[in-house]
């Protein structure tokens, strides 16, 4: 018990912190902490259900965010990354949902 609890808070705390290094450069005033805080929240959140599965496709979000914020605008790769990061964390939660009804 006390390792998922340990996970889940360091999924979410890797998960805040990388957001943070990743878009300090992109966002001002409060939206500095607001946005790592609410990714790490739905990291956090999404772990709860699934163990693994959220924090990959957390990885999967940085990396498409710095090769959207190479081609377009910063605001708009944010806009990305949610998106994407959003339909991970749900798909994982599906897709653990799925997996167990079917055993």
């Amino acid at each position: 018990m006390e390792f998922l609890i340990v996970m889940i808070v360091a999924s979410a705390a890797l998960a805040g912190g990388v957001t943070y290094a990743v878009t300090r450069r992109d966002l001002q005033g409060g939206a500095k902490v607001a946005v790592p805080f609410a990714c790490a929240l739905l990291v956090g959140v999404a772990c709860t259900f699934v163990p693994h599965l959220p924090l990959f496709a957390f990885l999967g979000t940085v990396v498409v965010h710095l090769l959207v914020r190479r081609l377009l605008t910063a605001k708009l790769a944010l806009a990305a990354s949610g998106v994407v990061l959003l339909g991970g964390c749900s798909f994982s939660v599906l897709l653990m949902m799925v997996a167990l009804e079917t055993m």
